[in-house]
């Protein structure tokens, strides 16, 4: 169990004016099982209606809008959490979970992820079958930053044999849900500094677990996690739209840090 610190920081700049701006936001920790919210700060700029929701997972969310003229947009979300409170989360809805069993497009297999999935020794869904799978989906993939999109799949990611967090889970998930097993993609932040990040939820006896393909290690009190779904689209931190045509870049910089 840690203390931890957290900063999630999003900026968006435009080469040209946009107006009616709407957007979503899903960089907002819940408390759950795992980890427990201390305190929270949001700032979003420019807005001229901002309200929390939650979308049909349980994830909390910001949306709102603004209707000025404007160049740039920033969202901070900060605050403290313990994490590590227990080994996992509890199921809420069992019946309703079944849907993570099941491919997404972004988690189907090609031919020779196909093979690899094949080749796993998965029978059950047992905690240290997915602790092996999540060892071969590591040893399988290069960290490569760069190398992969939003739109990038398991399957080219596979066959690529490089990419990111993002990639990583989708293999992962793509191999548990070839064999039948429950599980899910999590978008949330890890100890240390650089971008949001990823890792799957596996359903064991009605409990939650969590693993890490990327660092190749079972979720602990380093993580804090914001949302899951059935794939990083579920997941997505940041969805808008406005009227105007530009140019968008986009920063996204994390800092997790022990107390405080």
């Amino acid at each position: 169990m840690k203390l931890l610190s957290f900063h999630y920081h999003l900026k968006i700049r435009m080469d040209a004016f946009v107006n009616c701006h709407r957007f979503i936001l899903r960089c907002v920790p819940g408390s759950d099982d795992r980890q427990r919210i201390l305190k929270l700060d949001r700032y979003v700029f420019p807005f001229d209606f901002l309200r929390d929701s939650a979308d049909q997972w349980g994830n909390a969310y910001l949306y709102g809008r603004y209707r000025g003229q404007h160049t740039s947009f920033e969202a901070n979300v900060c605050g403290q959490a313990v994490a590590g409170l227990s080994p996992g989360t509890a199921s809420v809805n069992p019946a309703r979970e079944e849907i993570f069993r099941y491919a997404t497009p972004l988690t189907q297999l090609s031919d020779g992820l196909k093979q690899f999935s094949g080749d796993l020794p998965v029978r059950s869904g047992t905690r240290e079958e997915a602790e092996a799978v999540m060892h071969a989906v590591h040893e399988v993939l290069s960290y490569t930053p760069g190398s992969t999109s939003a739109k990038t799949t398991a399957a080219e990611a596979f066959d690529q044999g490089c990419g990111v967090c993002q990639d990583y889970s989708h293999i992962m998930l793509a191999a548990l849900r070839s064999h039948g097993i429950i599980a899910r993609y999590v978008a949330g932040m890890m100890l240390g500094e650089g971008a949001s990040h990823a890792w799957v939820e596996v359903l064991h006896d009605g409990i939650w677990t969590g693993y890490d393909p990327t660092n190749d290690l079972i979720v602990s009190d380093g993580h804090i996690k914001l949302s899951h779904g059935r794939d990083a689209w579920d997941c997505a931190i940041n969805r808008g739209i406005f009227l105007g045509s530009a140019n968008q870049t986009t920063e996204i910089s994390v800092i997790v840090a022990e107390g405080h």
